[in-house]
């Protein structure tokens, strides 16, 4: 009997043992794209993101990496042209530089501008108008818990009136002070550059709403913040407004998103936008509401 339990275990062992092989999966041919986005903001200087995209296994990642160099990049309207330069910001959080194309004149209102890149043989062009009416919040609550696709968490309602004028599309944004205790989503800022120091982020809402069949009514948007936070931690909340071309793309990475994680929503692929098939990204007017102060009550 022993020696017959023996052979089935020998067996089974074998079984196992010889469905196992080491295969290698080629990795087909990656067209790569430009990545482009700007959103000019009245009496700001305008900034352009010019990046190369990689393929999802690719190591070189780090800003240094996907910035492209030595491009040719304007902003023109009737009131005149500006010339960008590439200019860099240190990124504390990430602890390396931060790049972009920076413009020394500030957009002007009611414009419609045009953005050119020429980068060696290829030209990239779009436009923008700045004529969005800024929103403005009414009230801001909080509420420890609410679902949505994501699952159950906590939430920041922001109310507002929509602006009946215009087609509008939203975003939240916060401002506050993050460091080494704090998490991004449920890891902790382990960042080398910070030490017991504090430093300021911008958190952007994931979503983008649009007033398709609101026009003119009271808005609510519940935003899950993306940063830990404990009582009495403060910031400046704010509600963006900016026209159809970010929100198009913006929106298909939100679908993008929502597709990870419910398998009855089909799956998003990113559709030719402002720049057509050769780039992705938006160049987009937007306007902000005035901030409103808000301290979590825990």
């Amino acid at each position: 009997m022993k020696t017959y339990l023996s052979l089935i275990i020998l067996a089974v062992a074998m079984m196992f043992s010889s469905c196992e092989k080491n295969i290698t999966i080629p990795q087909p041919a990656y067209n790569g794209k430009v990545s482009i986005q700007s959103m000019i903001e009245t009496d700001s200087v305008p900034a352009v993101y010019f990046n190369r995209t990689v393929p999802y296994f690719d190591k070189k990642v780090t800003f240094n990496d996907l910035v492209i160099r030595n491009a040719q990049i304007n902003i023109s309207s009737s009131a005149g042209a500006d010339s960008l330069r590439l200019d860099s910001v240190y990124d504390r959080i990430y602890c390396e530089y931060d790049y972009y194309y920076k413009g020394t004149v500030p957009i002007q209102s009611d414009k419609i501008y045009t953005l050119t890149i020429t980068n060696g043989t290829d030209t990239y062009t779009a436009t923008a108008q700045t004529n969005l009416l800024a929103p403005s919040v009414d009230s801001i609550s909080y509420t420890p818990t609410f679902n949505d696709i994501y699952g159950e968490h906590e939430g920041i309602l922001v109310y507002f009136k929509d602006i009946a004028a215009q087609a509008n599309f939203y975003r939240f944004e916060m401002t506050r002070y993050v460091d080494t205790t704090t998490k991004k989503a449920s890891e902790v800022i382990a960042s080398p550059c910070l030490g017991i120091d504090s430093v300021k982020v911008r958190d952007i809402g994931r979503s983008v709403y649009s007033d398709e069949g609101l026009s003119g009514q009271q808005l609510k948007m519940v935003i899950e913040p993306a940063y830990s936070h404990k009582a009495g931690t403060r910031g400046l909340i704010y509600v963006t407004s900016f026209d159809k071309n970010a929100y198009d793309f913006f929106n298909q990475l939100d679908k993008q998103k929502q597709s990870q994680f419910n398998p009855f929503v089909e799956p998003i692929f990113l559709q030719d936008g402002q720049f057509g098939s050769r780039a992705i990204g938006y160049f987009s007017a937007k306007t902000t509401s005035l901030p409103v102060r808000f301290v979590f009550p825990e």
